[in-house]
């Protein structure tokens, strides 16, 4: 088609508008970009084992004109340059370094005449046998073992008068009929390492064969087994919340690093593991459950509380069961109730003592 010199040059004028209009800049001077569309997102787990692998999908950006765009992804002390992914194949894997750490790992989207946008996420490298540092620091005692036949797992057991009492964290997943618990900050490389959080509902048939969860009678004879105090009257009420026990029943562990106590310090919390339990502040967890059925917990009181379910329910409220927990700022072991079906807690079974 053949253009008049008149209309060229209207022509030339609309384009030349419509590039200043879309070529805004600043006060400085320096030119101002449109964005993409959308929100750039991407899921990885928080934690993994050492050495393991991780894959990033990046997705969630639209370019507002339909043209193509791009992803590239870095992983700190992992990749030495960026990775461009493809629209179409936009994922990449990566095998993370076989030492404990934490890695920072960051996506960009990117197009022609647009500003990039970019999301970082974390993750931290985990072993079930090193990452739990002193896990037993300063008890003198003699662990007992038992194996967990459902799975093979071992534990370290410690007897407390005559009840003989886990002292880790239980770890049992159940089947794939019947899945049981959820792993800290739903990364199952923490199973081995804090345990599962259980429901009150999963907690009560979760303990191996010839153990129980315990119940309001077993931590009050816990209790009076680890008052040490001759001047402290026995606890005789199973609802109480006992004193000044707490620091028998707490090890000064450290997480993935010599230098992260889990325990922080207070001064009225004198931390020595006496009795061999080893608890750790694992915290707590509110449950939700997807409409695919998946469960998974939002997780943040861990370094705050050592909670524990017990085996009694609340006879005011049969929707909630009690709960015995430490704070890291008082050496009491304290009584509350939570409901026993979005509330989860890791649990240290019990038996009597042969």
């Amino acid at each position: 088609m053949i253009f008049s010199k008149n209309i060229r040059i209207i022509i030339a004028s609309a384009i030349a508008v419509l590039a200043m209009s879309s070529c805004k800049k600043d006060e400085s001077g320096d030119e101002v970009l449109p964005s993409l569309g959308g929100q750039l997102r991407f899921e990885i787990p928080s934690f993994i084992e050492k050495g393991g692998e991780i894959t990033v999908t990046p997705s969630g950006i639209i370019h507002p004109e339909g043209k193509e765009f791009g992803y590239y992804c870095t992983v700190s002390s992992v990749t030495e340059k960026n990775d461009t992914l493809q629209t179409g194949e936009s994922f990449k894997s990566y095998t993370l370094p076989d030492s404990l750490g934490t890695y920072t790992v960051t996506c960009t989207a990117f197009a022609s005449g647009y500003y990039s946008t970019s999301t970082a996420r974390y993750v931290t490298t985990v072993d079930a046998e090193t990452s739990l540092i002193d896990r037993t620091l300063g008890y003198t005692g003699e662990f007992k073992t038992v194996t967990d036949g459902r799975d093979g797992k071992t534990y370290n057991t410690v007897v407390i008068g005559d009840r003989e009492w886990f002292a880790e964290n239980l770890a049992y997943i159940g089947t794939e009929e019947k899945p049981l618990g959820i792993p800290y900050d739903n990364a199952e490389a923490m199973t081995d390492i804090f345990g599962r959080y259980y429901t009150w509902t999963e907690a009560a048939s979760a303990c191996p064969d010839g153990w129980r969860l315990p119940d309001a009678d077993d931590w009050l004879a816990l209790a009076n087994e680890l008052d040490g105090d001759p001047e402290n009257d026995s606890f005789d009420d199973p609802e109480g919340d006992f004193k000044g026990i707490t620091g028998a029943m707490m090890v000064d562990a450290k997480f993935n690093a010599e230098d992260n106590l889990m325990w922080e310090y207070w001064p009225d919390v004198k931390i020595t593991n006496a009795s061999g339990l080893c608890m750790i502040p694992c915290g707590y967890a509110n449950t939700t459950t997807s409409n695919d059925g998946k469960v998974t917990g939002i997780f943040d009181t861990v370094y705050l509380f050592a909670t524990f379910w017990t085996g009694t329910e609340n006879p005011d409220n049969t929707e909630q069961a009690y709960i015995r927990y430490i704070y890291w700022d008082t050496p009491v072991l304290q009584l509350s109730t939570a409901p026993k079906a979005s509330f989860a807690t890791p649990i240290r079974c019990v038996r009597d003592s042969e």
